[in-house]
Order: structure tokens, then C-alpha cells, then sequence
């Protein structure tokens, strides 16, 4: 009777997902939330990563194909073990301060893409616009809004 019950508890543990030991699930990929440090070598090399990929990147039309470009341009080339978003989010912070540095890595992380849409004549919505930077990995959604905040008190950088 002893052994039945006991029997009866550790197949209950397991269909119900105890005993995490033996369950087969594989824990998902963190993704880093270190920031880069902000320092000449470190924004030229961003920049050349960033360049280079942008030569090999096919024009984007649709919202969705510009977080791709975004995030396939902007970074992967460089992320690696730093987080651009909270890179990103740094770099906004530093340049109200004055940071020449944090001000380039801007123009690189932010400007560009922006401009780059206006030469292909495309107009993204604000809505758009925090698709592509919060969906690509650019920036967290509070360093947008910020962002944006900054943008509607004429205190957009660089």
C-alpha cells in the first residue's frame, strides 16, 4: 500500500512538471543588459560594424522590414556581450550632460536610420518609429519615450 502511494506521488509530480531535474525544458538565452562602455575606440568601432553591414543590407518598405534592417544593421554587427538598448540609454543620458562621444554614438544608433528613410522618401509614424527602436533592440521602451519626450521639448540631440 506504502509502495503504491509512492508510486502514485512521483507520477503525479512528474505530469504536473515537478521535480525540475528531470524535466526536459532548456532555460532561454538571456540577452545581455551591460552597456557598452562609451569611448572614441569603442563608437568607431561601432560605426565601422554599422557601416559595413549598411552596404550589405537590401532596402527596407514595410514597418517590419526597417526593425529587421534596424536590428540586423544597427545591432547585431556589434551587441555581442553589451546591450544596445541599455548602451543606448546611456548615451542619452551622457550627451544632456555635453558627451561628444555619447552624442556620436547617437548619431550613429539613432539619426541614422532616421535619416536614411527620409532620403528613400519613407514616413514612419511615432508608433512606427518606437517599432522599430524598441522592436530591434536599439533602445528600451522607456529610453523611447524619453526620446520622444526629449523630441517634443526641442531638446532632441545631437
Amino acid at each position: 500500500m506504502v509502495a503504491k502511494a509512492a508510486l502514485a506521488i512521483l507520477a503525479l509530480t512528474l505530469l504536473l512538471g515537478g521535480c525540475g531535474g528531470l524535466s526536459a525544458k532548456s532555460g532561454a538565452p538571456v540577452a545581455p543588459s551591460k552597456a557598452m562602455p562609451l569611448t572614441s575606440e569603442t563608437v568607431a568601432a561601432v560605426r565601422a560594424k554599422v557601416t559595413a553591414a549598411k552596404a550589405k543590407a537590401g532596402k527596407a518598405e514595410t514597418r517590419d522590414d526597417y526593425v529587421r534592417l534596424a536590428r540586423n544593421v544597427y545591432v547585431a554587427p556589434w551587441a555581442g556581450e553589451y546591450s544596445a538598448a541599455a548602451t543606448t540609454e546611456a548615451a542619452l543620458a551622457q550627451a544632456r550632460s555635453g558627451s561628444p562621444v555619447a552624442r556620436e554614438y547617437l548619431v550613429i544608433m539613432v539619426y541614422d536610420i532616421q535619416l536614411q528613410t527620409a532620403m528613400e522618401g519613407t514616413s514612419l509614424s511615432t508608433e512606427d518609429w518606437r517599432a522599430v527602436y524598441v522592436g530591434s533592440g536599439i533602445m528600451s521602451d522607456a529610453a523611447y519615450v524619453a526620446y520622444v519626450d526629449m523630441a517634443r521639448g526641442n531638446k532632441v540631440l545631437p
